[in-house]
């Protein structure tokens, strides 16, 4: 923990005193929460210039002009802003990059899927905004980290059960990224294959896998008890044991947003899948 923080602050204050660059009057516009996370650990604030409201961490970003949300934004703010790159992401913002496209506004597509997926995003990032040196000395230093605590599991792997949405009843395939962060923590998934790396999945199969420990990334108001009350998992083992894990165990964003913080996340989980305090 305490290395990833120093990594961070280390970054960060090389990217105050790096002010003279050629990229000093671009102006970017984000609209994936962790791409925002990521241009400003390489860079700071002071680029960008529109968010959307997702964008929340650092709270720095909270300060700076909102231009819409994930799934909408204000075309005309975004127009309005100037941009000189606007970064999206994929999934419904596949629509969003090709409008803007049309609009003939430059866009940088960044949609991490897997742990790799992240640390080349972050190559790539720090290549396009002139900080390449220090995206490659975050990208190798969170890959010696993520192998460090790979191999820093022991010998029992927990059966897991991650529900990412309760309505419809929805988890993460071993393919998706919150599965492989699970993996490399040491914990061994129960939706090993799903039809999506998102999927929907049946309440009798979870009660079947019969996971030791259950990890809730949902709304906050899915707590430990509305798991217990559901009909008929009180025969799980994570059940039975109190062993289910909430958004005041665990901070959602640091296992389900493709950022550094991601470390951060596979140690708390590493420490509950080992039953750690």
């Amino acid at each position: 923990m305490k290395k990833i923080v120093f990594l961070v602050f280390a970054v960060i204050l090389l990217a105050g005193c790096l002010k003279f660059n050629k990229h000093a009057g671009d102006r970017y516009i984000i609209t994936s929460p962790e791409i925002a996370e990521i241009v400003y650990l390489l860079q700071g604030a002071d680029n960008i210039v529109g968010v959307t409201i997702e964008c929340d961490y650092p709270a720095k970003l909270q300060e700076i002009e909102k231009v819409g949300n994930f799934g909408k934004v204000d075309f005309e703010k975004i127009i309005s802003l100037d941009p000189t790159i606007v970064f999206t992401s994929g999934l419904e913002q596949e629509l969003l990059t090709t409008e803007l496209e049309k609009l003939q506004i430059s866009t940088a597509q960044f949609y991490p899927r897997s742990i790799d997926d992240m640390i080349s995003s972050i190559r790539e990032i720090g290549k396009l905004i002139g900080v390449e040196k220090r995206a490659n000395f975050v990208a190798d230093s969170l890959f010696a980290e993520i192998e460090k605590i790979s191999q820093n599991n022991g010998d029992n792997s927990p059966t897991v059960y991650v529900e990412i949405y309760n309505n419809p009843i929805m988890s993460v395939s071993d393919r998706s990224f919150v599965g492989e962060v699970v993996q490399k923590a040491g914990g061994n998934n129960i939706f090993a294959e799903l039809p999506r790396d998102y999927s929907r999945v049946k309440a009798e199969d979870i009660i079947n896998a019969d996971p030791e420990i259950i990890i809730l990334t949902c709304p906050p108001e899915v707590t430990a008890e509305s798991i217990k009350i559901r009909k008929g998992w009180e025969v799980i083992s994570a059940v039975k044991n109190d062993r289910i894990y909430t958004a005041l165990d665990i901070n959602p964003d640091l296992i389900i947003r493709a950022t550094p913080r991601v470390i951060e996340g596979m140690k708390q989980l590493q420490k509950i899948f080992k039953d750690e305090k």
